[in-house]
């Protein structure tokens, strides 16, 4: 029998947004564990249903008839209202598609649970967001140890970038690699000076026009960790000369795969050329193995006012 459409329009509009059970259930575990967090907070774009702000965590524990459970299969299922409903619950998914896009944007990780997933597999739902938790910590907790700044260039001409071959220095840990120009950045000295000051040492070419591309932590286990301020130099003068490091040359940015280089550069290099805000990226090493990867993260997008939130309030535990 075919229930009463007033009735389920009744029930719907009274399933609630937030403080259901298996929320609740996430947040006890987490607390007593020791882990502490905001709920739905209103400064992260979503109002994620938990936020653990200090390691950039988003968790979400979804509702399967709201966030659309394999909805192509159940929207058949849909006897009263379709015309309503199906839109309501596509709209839903739409959004978090959305949401998440922006929060990996911004530098977090997105955690999404089916709330049948919590209530009936809850310790493997507890125990991936723990794991993930302690990952997050170890990572970021090794990039508060960097001391060590240093600038990286790349100089455009012609859809080539200015290549460097380390094959000159003894016991350099680039041994072989191509990567831009670029070094330390010396006491007294801002990375766009040491940015300059670099390229007219190493090249002799002194830049007229550049661009700040982002900033990049290098983690590795045998190596002391640096930040990397990273710009592109898109005009300059003078003439080229002779780099006691390495050999210079201007390489096609299509051929820049086939050369020998640091995994991470290559995760970077395509971005070098856009012209988006300024992101930040980390990458962990252990010799030349690259083992992980946090970024690239870019600043937050302007609130979208067609993002309609579930949640009105703010709580902190």
């Amino acid at each position: 029998m075919k229930r009463d459409p007033a009735v389920v329009s009744f029930t719907m509009s009274h399933i609630k947004g937030r403080d259901t059970g298996i929320e609740m259930k996430l947040r006890k575990a987490l607390f007593e564990a020791g882990y502490r967090f905001r709920v739905c907070s209103n400064k992260v774009y979503g109002h994620p249903d938990i936020v653990i702000a200090k390691y950039k965590i988003a968790i979400f524990a979804d509702s399967e008839f709201w966030h659309g459970y394999q909805f192509e299969e159940n929207k058949d299922k849909l006897e009263t209202h379709r015309e309503y409903w199906i839109p309501k619950i596509e709209r839903n998914m739409e959004r978090d598609k959305e949401v998440n896009e922006e929060l990996t944007r911004q530098g977090y990780l997105v955690l999404r649970y089916w709330g049948k997933e919590i209530e009936k597999d809850f310790d493997r739902v507890f125990a991936e967001i723990t794991q993930a938790i302690e990952k997050r910590k170890t990572l970021m907790e090794k990039r508060l140890k960097i001391d060590e700044f240093t600038t990286l260039v790349y100089i455009a001409k012609d859809d080539c970038f200015l290549m460097l071959h380390r094959v000159k220095k003894s016991q350099d840990v680039n041994e072989g690699k191509w990567i831009g120009v670029g070094g330390h950045v010396e006491k007294g000295e801002t990375p766009v000076q040491c940015m300059k000051r670099e390229v007219k040492e190493e090249t002799g070419l002194t830049v007229k026009r550049y661009r700040y591309i982002g900033k990049i932590d290098f983690i590795n286990d045998l190596y002391h960790p640096e930040r990397m301020y990273l710009y592109r130099v898109d005009s300059f003068e003078g003439e080229l000369r002779d780099c006691d490091e390495g050999e210079l040359a201007w390489i096609p940015i299509e051929r820049l795969d086939e050369l020998p280089m640091w995994e991470g550069d290559r995760i970077f290099l395509p971005l070098v050329m856009k012209d988006w805000p300024p992101f930040t990226l980390s990458l962990f090493y252990h010799g030349d193995q690259l083992t992980d990867v946090l970024g690239p993260f870019y600043p937050p997008l302007a609130r979208k006012k067609t993002l309609r939130t579930r949640h009105k309030r703010k709580t902190s535990v």
